[in-house]
């Protein structure tokens, strides 16, 4: 009889909490631009499942080949992370997926009047305006730890920081329309392609950091 009606009273406690009690709102900044991140706990104080979306966009500007480059960078990305907690604390492990349309702008001004691409010169109203992307793949696995309380129990103050690292390919174009009729400057300028994907590829494991601050309903 006091089983039943301990079970009874664990039944009648359980719908009386509201379905969204354990649920966190945070928002944050790291290194794939502003983040606005939605918590939900699955097992209490051991496993939560996180949905985020990041945002922003950064300017750079680098010296290469005689060009001088500009890379405009726009962050546009989502993740669905699982967080395990393994001593029931607030250190936790993610892995989870991201998907991935990030993408840089590269605009190439000439350094006087000329572009010097590998050594081939050529007066930039022959070339015009030099321009190209750097695109990723849409799907890209994430591996990490941190320090958060998304899985905790009750309201209150939600905090989380994250290190990780999220695996992409990135495919890198450029051109200009004077190499459609110089054979090479086309060339060149498809040397100067690959040279940006090279250093674009040493990124394929891109460091994400990041850190938030929420509330835990």
């Amino acid at each position: 009889m006091l089983r039943r009606l301990a079970l009874g009273g664990l039944v009648a406690a359980s719908l009386c909490v509201p379905a969204w009690a354990g649920v966190g709102l945070s928002a944050g900044a790291g290194t794939l631009g502003l983040s606005l991140t939605l918590s939900v706990p699955i097992v209490r104080g051991w496993v939560d499942a996180r949905l985020l979306a990041n945002g922003g966009r950064i300017t750079r500007h680098e010296m290469t080949d005689g060009l001088n480059y500009q890379g405009r960078a726009h962050f546009r990305n989502a993740a669905l992370l699982a967080d395990i907690y393994p001593f029931g604390g607030v250190f936790h492990v993610t892995g989870g997926v991201y998907y991935d349309d990030n993408r840089v702008d590269l605009t190439g001004t000439p350094v006087d009047g000329a572009y010097a691409v590998n050594g081939y010169t050529v007066p930039a109203a022959v070339v015009g305006p030099v321009t190209g992307t750097i695109t990723y793949a849409r799907f890209a696995p994430y591996l990490g730890l941190g320090l958060s309380n998304d899985a905790g129990v009750g309201a209150g103050l939600a905090y989380g920081v994250d290190l990780g690292v999220m695996w992409d390919h990135p495919t890198t174009t450029l051109s200009a329309p004077g190499a459609a009729y110089d054979p090479a400057l086309a060339f060149e300028i498809a040397a100067v392609r690959a040279q940006i994907e090279q250093q674009a590829s040493r990124l394929k494991a891109y460091p994400v950091i990041s850190v938030s601050l929420g509330y835990r309903f």
